[in-house]
């Protein structure tokens, strides 16, 4: 009776082993993470890069639920960072905007993720009256 019972627990600790082995390293770190980082580079009709211009984005969707998502200013090299899900990137819309009013308010959209490590985005310049 003894070694049916020692049998049994060797089993069942050999098995509790087997599961915490591939829980944790049965899968990969990025198995199942829905949104990409898309790098943004804002710069103007010279070329130049652009600070301080505000990214929001719209989840559009069939429901007259709307807000807009911030996601940051750009640094002093133009850049900005948005997380956008796989699944709601087709619908979502950027919005980049200037609180100084130096540039044009820009609004796009993407039909498919870029392949591209960065995004130039080229803002105009608001004409002086």
């Amino acid at each position: 009776m003894k070694k049916i019972v020692r049998r049994f627990l060797q089993g069942c600790s050999l098995t509790a082993a087997m599961f915490v082995f591939q829980a944790c390293y049965g899968t990969n770190d990025d198995y199942y993470y829905p949104e990409d980082c898309l790098i943004f580079r804002i710069l103007d009709e010279n070329n130049n890069a652009i600070d301080g211009i505000t990214l929001k984005s719209l989840w559009e969707t069939d429901q007259d639920y709307s807000v807009w998502a911030y996601h940051g200013n750009s640094d002093t090299d133009g850049i900005i960072n948005a997380y956008v899900s796989h699944d709601e990137f087709s619908a979502t819309k950027f919005q980049f905007s200037d609180d100084r009013n130096r540039f044009e308010v820009l609004d796009t959209t993407f039909s498919s993720l870029p392949e591209m490590d960065t995004i130039d985005i080229v803002l105009k310049k608001i004409a002086n009256e």
